[in-house]
């Protein structure tokens, strides 16, 4: 293995780590706890919550458990698979990412 290599793996494995920590926070996480930002110029934007518009000055709109569920699920998908592209760079440097 190169030295560069070590410097690539050092960096997937740091990478690993902070995504594993980020799956824990989202699975943890109550899903009306979970939001979605449409972000757009000016005063445009907007958020979709359990609560709505956080203040009087934003925009917001309240949304249903089943599409805070939903978003939830997608969040932790979407984690998951950016830690399946790390073991997979992982395991193409030669790392032996087997959980036993």
């Amino acid at each position: 293995m190169k030295l560069m290599d070590i410097d690539n793996v050092n960096h997937h494995i740091a990478d690993l780590g902070e995504i594993n920590s980020l799956i824990a926070t989202a699975e943890a996480a109550e899903p009306a706890t979970f939001q979605l930002l449409i972000e757009a110029p000016g005063d445009a934007s907007f958020k979709m919550s359990a609560e709505g518009a956080s203040t009087a000055h934003s925009r917001g709109t309240d949304v249903s458990a089943g599409f805070l569920d939903s978003l939830k699920a997608l969040a932790v998908s979407e984690l998951r698979a950016k830690r399946e592209t790390v073991l997979n760079e992982l395991t193409a440097l030669g790392v032996d990412t087997a959980v036993e």
